[in-house]
This record gives C-alpha cells, sequence and structure tokens, in this order.
C-alpha cells in the first residue's frame, strides 16, 4: 500500500515537472515579448495614418494645399506613408533590374549555344566532302562536332538553370509577369529546356556516326537537319528572350517615372514638414539614395532603350527638356528686361539733378547686371537645382576670397564712398594725390583722370578717398584772384580805378557776384594789389588768360611799372677813394652795376 502511494506520488510530482518545464519558459517568453509589442503598438498609435497617399498621383499644387494645415505629428504619419509607398516601388524596380541580369546571363549562354551549334554543323559538312581518306575525314569531323555538341549542351544547360532560378524567384517573375504581354504560348518560347534533349539526341547520333568505319550519308543528313532545327529552336528562344528582355527594360522606364513622380511629392510632404519643425534628414538621404538612373554599359542594347525610354518618359528627358527651355527663356527673358529697364532708368536720370553722373552709370550697371544675375538664379530654380547650397557655397567662397582680396574691398567700399558723398563727378577737374586732371570715370574699384598733358592716370578708390580732394569744378561760379604788384612811385588809386575798368568792361566777369579790388599788401620792392573777380566755372582759364595781358597792356599805357625785385648799394667814402677798388669804378663812371662788373 505504502510502495502504491509513493508511485503515484512519484507520477504526480513528475506531471508536475513535466507541466512547469514547459509553462516557465513560455511565460518568460510571452513577458520578454510583451514590452516591445507593447512599444510597437504605442509607436503606431502616436503616429497618425497618411491621408494624401490615397491618390499616389496627386497634382503637388493640391497636395501642398491639403498639407497645409495638417501638424508636425501628422505630417510624420504623412512622410512615413509616402515613404511606404516609395519603397515599395524602388523595391519593383530593384526586381525587375535582376531579372535583367539575369536574362543577360541567359541570353548569354542561349547565344553560345547557337555559335557552338552552328560550329557542329560546319564541321559534320567538312567531313562529307570527298576526299581520298573520306572515312576518316568524317570521323574527325564526326568527333569535332560531337565536341562543339557538348559545349552547347553545356551553355543550354546553363542557360536552363539561369531560367529556372529566374522562375523559382517570385520577385524576378513577378517582374517579368508584370512587364510581358502576350499569351502564355509566347511566354513559352522563351524556355530553353527542350533544346537542351534536341541537342543531346543529336549528340547521340553524331556519337553513332564517329564510331562507324564508313560514314552513313543519309544518317548525315538527318543529323546535319537536326542540328538545323536546333538552331532554329534556340534562335527562337533568343529572340524571346530579347522580346521578355526588352518589355522588361520598357517596363522599368515606366517603374523609374512612377518613382520619380513619388519622389517630387514626397518631397513637398518633406519641405512642410521642415518647416514645421521636423527631422527629414533621413528621409532626404534616402531620396538622394534611389534617385538617378544606373546603366550597365556592357550591355549595348538595355543602354540604348533605357536612355531612349528615359528620353521619351514624361517624368524623364520630357521633363528636363521643359526645364531646360524654361531656363532659357527664363534667362533671355530677364537678359531683355534688364537692357529695356536699364534703358529707360538710364533716360529717366535727367528728372532727378541731385544724382551725379558716375551715381547714374553705377545705377544702370547695377540695374542691368542685378536683373541678369536674377534670371540666373531663378533659371537654375527652373532646372529643379535648389540655390540653397549654391548660396552656402557662394558665401563660403566669399568669406575666403575676402581675405585674400582686402584692398580691392577696401577700394569697393571707398567707390561706394565717393558714389554716395560725390566730392566730384566725371567730367569735374579735380587735384588728388599729386594727380591735376579731368575725371573720366569712375567705378567701384578706380577712378580714371585725363591729365592736362593728355596722359590717363588710373587712382586706386584708396587713394582717392583717404587723401584731400581738390575740386576745381564743383560751383557753376569759379572766382579768379590775381596779385598785381606795382611801384611805389605809382598812385595806388590809380592803378585800382583802372583795373575796376577792365574788370566792369571784360565780358566774362559776372556783375554779381561783383570784382573787388583794394591794397592788398604793401611787400619789400612793390605794392600788391589784390583783384577778385568772378567768372563761370567754364568761362574761367579764357578770363585769366585774357584779363592778365590786357592788365599788363593798360598798365604800360598807364605809365604804372610793375616793379622787379632789386637791391639798393650804398658805398663808403673810404671805399670809393681806393685806387683800383670796383666801388670807385662805380662811383667814377656812374653806371649800372651790369656794366661795371661784366658777368
Amino acid at each position: 500500500m505504502i510502495r502504491y502511494r509513493q508511485k503515484k506520488i512519484s507520477i504526480l510530482f513528475g506531471s508536475l515537472l513535466i507541466v512547469g518545464a514547459w509553462w516557465l519558459p513560455v511565460q518568460a517568453q510571452q513577458t520578454t515579448n510583451s514590452p516591445n509589442e507593447q512599444a510597437v503598438t504605442t509607436e503606431d498609435s502616436t503616429i497618425p495614418k497618411a491621408v494624401t497617399t490615397a491618390d499616389p498621383t496627386i497634382p503637388i499644387e493640391e497636395l501642398e494645399l491639403l498639407l497645409k494645415p495638417f501638424t508636425k505629428d501628422e505630417l510624420d504619419g504623412e512622410a512615413q506613408g509616402w515613404m511606404s509607398l516609395l519603397k515599395t516601388k524602388v523595391k519593383e524596380l530593384s526586381d525587375a533590374e535582376i531579372a535583367v541580369k539575369r536574362k543577360n546571363r541567359e541570353l548569354q549562354k542561349t547565344k553560345e549555344a547557337v555559335d557552338a551549334l552552328e560550329d557542329a554543323k560546319k564541321a559534320l559538312e567538312e567531313g562529307t566532302e570527298p576526299s581520298p581518306s573520306g572515312g576518316v575525314k568524317a570521323k574527325e569531323g564526326a568527333e569535332e562536332a560531337q565536341e562543339a555538341l557538348e559545349k552547347a549542351q553545356e551553355s543550354v544547360k546553363e542557360a536552363v538553370k539561369q531560367g529556372e532560378k529566374t522562375e523559382q524567384d517570385k520577385t524576378s517573375k513577378g517582374a517579368i509577369d508584370q512587364a510581358v504581354e502576350g499569351t502564355q504560348q509566347q511566354k513559352d518560347k522563351a524556355k530553353t529546356s527542350s533544346s537542351e534533349e534536341e541537342v543531346a539526341k543529336l549528340q547521340e547520333q553524331i556519337g553513332t556516326i564517329s564510331n562507324k568505319a564508313v560514314t552513313d550519308e543519309q544518317e548525315q543528313k538527318k543529323t546535319e537537319q537536326g542540328l538545323e532545327k536546333a538552331k532554329e529552336n534556340i534562335e527562337e528562344a533568343v529572340d524571346a528572350k530579347a522580346e521578355v528582355k526588352k518589355q522588361v527594360l520598357l517596363n522599368m522606364t515606366r517603374l523609374r517615372e512612377e518613382r520619380t513622380a513619388l519622389s517630387d511629392r514626397f518631397e513637398v510632404v518633406l519641405e512642410e514638414l521642415e518647416l514645421k519643425g521636423g527631422d527629414v534628414e533621413s528621409y532626404k538621404k534616402y531620396i538622394d539614395a534611389i534617385s538617378g538612373i544606373k546603366v550597365d554599359v556592357s550591355d549595348t542594347e538595355g543602354t540604348w532603350i533605357t536612355i531612349v525610354g528615359w528620353l521619351q518618359s514624361k517624368e524623364g528627358g520630357l521633363r528636363w527638356a521643359n526645364n531646360i527651355g524654361k531656363c532659357i527663356g527664363i534667362v533671355a527673358g530677364f537678359s531683355i528686361l534688364s537692357v529695356i529697364l536699364g534703358t529707360i532708368l538710364e533716360k529717366s536720370l535727367w528728372m532727378f539733378p541731385n544724382i551725379s553722373v558716375m551715381l547714374g552709370q553705377f545705377l544702370v550697371t547695377l540695374t542691368r547686371q542685378g536683373l541678369f544675375v536674377v534670371g540666373i538664379m531663378l533659371g537654375i530654380t527652373a532646372l529643379e537645382i535648389s540655390i540653397g547650397p549654391l548660396m552656402a557655397m557662394i558665401g563660403a567662397a566669399g568669406f575666403v576670397v575676402a581675405f585674400a582680396f582686402q584692398n580691392t574691398l577696401g577700394n569697393f567700399a571707398n567707390g561706394l564712398m565717393i558714389l554716395v558723398y560725390k566730392p566730384f563727378d566725371v567730367g569735374d577737374k579735380i587735384e588728388v594725390a599729386g594727380v591735376n586732371g579731368i575725371v573720366k570715370d569712375v567705378n567701384l574699384v578706380c577712378t580714371t583722370i585725363n591729365t592736362l598733358e593728355n596722359k590717363i592716370v588710373i587712382l586706386p578708390n584708396n587713394s582717392v578717398w583717404g587723401n584731400v580732394i581738390t575740386n576745381e569744378t564743383s560751383s557753376p561760379v569759379r572766382a579768379m584772384f590775381l596779385s598785381i604788384r606795382i611801384s611805389y612811385r605809382n598812385s595806388i588809386p590809380q592803378a585800382i580805378q583802372v583795373l575796376k575798368d577792365i574788370a566792369n568792361s571784360h565780358p566774362l566777369v559776372l556783375e554779381d557776384p561783383g570784382p573787388w579790388i583794394d591794397t592788398g599788401e604793401l611787400a619789400e620792392y612793390a605794392v600788391k594789389i589784390w583783384f577778385l573777380a568772378y567768372t563761370k566755372t567754364e568761362d574761367y582759364w579764357t578770363a585769366y588768360c585774357d584779363i592778365s595781358r590786357i592788365i599788363k597792356e593798360r598798365f604800360e599805357q598807364e605809365g604804372i611799372v610793375i616793379p622787379l625785385p632789386r637791391q639798393e648799394l650804398y658805398i663808403s667814402e673810404a671805399m670809393a677813394l681806393e685806387e683800383g677798388s670796383m666801388a670807385k669804378r662805380f662811383k667814377d663812371n656812374d653806371l649800372p652795376l651790369e656794366e661795371v662788373m661784366p658777368r
């Protein structure tokens, strides 16, 4: 009885151990997986479901308007939805590319089988030609044909393997089925399994021929016909495979077009998400990674079909042709507009008399070149190229150039100061940095001056603005100042009256302001009379030279002397009495000093 109870207890305890050993791992696995499942559920619940992906072909303008009221969280959901659509399309395109590569390998092996069959046929034909050793030659031809057929069979096997691999791969088969149009009979033409059986039979026949001492002509002819038929079947398979490949390539063009359209709409979503504070860097990197066309240049037929298909694609060649046309039209339009507006501005500057000539030229040049640059920037945007990175690159380059061309930038800044403050204008006669002449041109870097000797002097604007500038023609009226000397023996009032008569009677001297003439200085050997008269700036030098000549002539008529510097010598009596001295000769002769003391 006790043993029976012990046995029952042992069975019960063993059952509990078995149940515990099964239940604990399962419970542990459920406990381990539950946080992840809960996290996924929580994550999915926080991200709203995409709404705009219901119509993947929605116009971009409508999509932009639909996204305006969305919040950042809602846009995150939209981004994931469009990401899923784009990923699916990229997967279809990748499957099609894989299918093309496998079809290329099938075609290569099948073409090698055709070449091998051609070699076998030539070998048999050469063996049937009459010769002294006909049996030996026929046997050799049969052996060569046997080797060629072995090669053909090997190539066909490789092609069959590639075909089976494509058929077993659901993605490649799906890409082919999606691309190829036609009945199942047309699709079966691309298979080469039957050709493998035909090649094997021909190989047996040629082996029989090579083992015979005397060649059976009927058997050989039958074998040659079999070779020709097998070759035709394989060539037909080659054509069918090539057509399948062509259809897949054309379908790839359509898939690329759809991928581009999805990428464009996805980028619209990312732009709106980025404006509202979302992180879009990973999405943009994905778009950059899957964009573009990869062409296998070794496959000339595939490359040609891809290029032609892209050129004819709405989202490919036609789109870029439209964009290039827009770019050229925008640049040309802004070029014409810059010329028209520049001309209008140049003709309208007379309405603003306070604007200098050089500032007007600067504004006209700035208008023309500025509009042209704006046209180029808009043309670049028409090519769907973002100008943000371009502007950043220009800014970085400008920072480097600023250090390399500090002096030039200093000239540029000083040129702006000259244009704004207008110390002189084009056509003014100025003196600056030791150069005296007429200003011919002023730009943001340098100033060009034409001197009185007709020399062209180009001064950097640093030298112009950093020195004293004397402008002789900035005012419409200019004062003419003369300091005229008369002898102490002459009458000062008489001289002043003569000078007043000259000033008042001269046609180039202005009445308002009138001339001013008076005694200026009692110098060592003459009385200086200051003569101040006003003329128009353009008449200054004519009046100056003419009045100087008239003063000389009138003074001679009136007996007024214009004295020259002189010295008076006083000789003592002792010096005058000394024999042979120069002073005695001077006193005795009473002659001028020049005659007594010749040079």
